[in-house]
């Protein structure tokens, strides 16, 4: 005779269901909150390797979706020169010029006035040649908004655009964010206009901007630097110091009466 299975008293029926029951919730919070701690961590490892993406992105990609706008005045085969002065002048007088570089700020406030002078009176036309930075470097992603705003002021006059680009390269640190490039514009007299503030804030120009500095590659030494026809016009005089507005005008009528 085999031992009788103990048999199910009323009380131990509704006792083992609450317990069943208790561990079926317990497993399903378990499983709710591993499947929110999941959902968590792919949300984190989203956003890290979003953080990643921006923060990797080069300085030429926010140009990206924008389309190729050329400002006025502007010259070359690439049309990334900006040209000051008479279009039809005998003479084509090259400045190589760089955004933070203190040779290009010392050139610019001793001679600057002296070559626009000579581009005035139709001596010769100014081929304006820009760069983000004079060692080589592509610039940061405000050295490419100031290219921006220069682009704005030649498509606005070149006038004001030379101004501007002397405001620039002999001021302070200003031009460190889009407000202080349009805070510097109000110093040109007449340049702020709210077309040219739109464009400084919509980077209109920053294709071209691209453009701009893979055409005058910075990697070729000597900056700034002039050049008269093509033939490169020195700026250091022989004590090694920069030329004055004197010397600069004789080297210019000397090399013009040979030509």
């Amino acid at each position: 005779m085999t031992d009788a299975e103990p048999a199910v008293t009323p009380t131990d029926g509704p006792s083992a269901r609450e317990r069943m029951r208790a561990e079926r919730a317990a497993s399903a919070k378990r499983a709710r909150l591993r499947k929110r701690g999941l959902l968590a961590g792919a949300i984190v490892a989203l956003a890290a390797a979003g953080a990643v993406y921006f923060t990797d992105r080069a300085p030429e990609d926010e140009a990206e979706g924008k389309p190729l706008i050329v400002p006025a005045n502007t010259a070359g085969e690439q049309r990334t020169s900006i040209v000051y002065g008479k279009p039809d002048a005998p003479h084509t007088l090259t400045v190589r010029t760089a955004l933070n570089c203190r040779s290009c700020r010392k050139a610019e406030r001793s001679l600057g006035p002296a070559m626009r002078q000579l581009a005035d009176q139709g001596t010769y036309k100014i081929e304006y040649r820009l760069a983000a930075s004079p060692d080589g470097a592509v610039g940061d992603k405000q050295d490419r908004h100031a290219l921006n705003a220069l682009g704005a002021a030649a498509n606005t006059d070149v006038g004001k655009f030379a101004q501007y680009l002397g405001a620039l390269l002999i001021g302070d640190d200003s031009a460190a964010s889009d407000e202080g490039l349009l805070h510097l514009a109000g110093r040109v007299d007449g340049l702020r206009t709210p077309a040219f503030d739109r464009t400084v804030r919509e980077l209109t120009y920053l294709p071209w901007v691209n453009k701009v500095i893979r055409t005058h590659d910075t990697k070729t030494p000597g900056f700034p630097s002039l050049a008269l026809d093509g033939a490169p016009l020195p700026l250091d005089a022989d004590n090694g110091q920069l030329i004055d507005e004197q010397r600069f005008h004789r080297l210019v009528r000397e090399r013009l009466s040979v030509s």
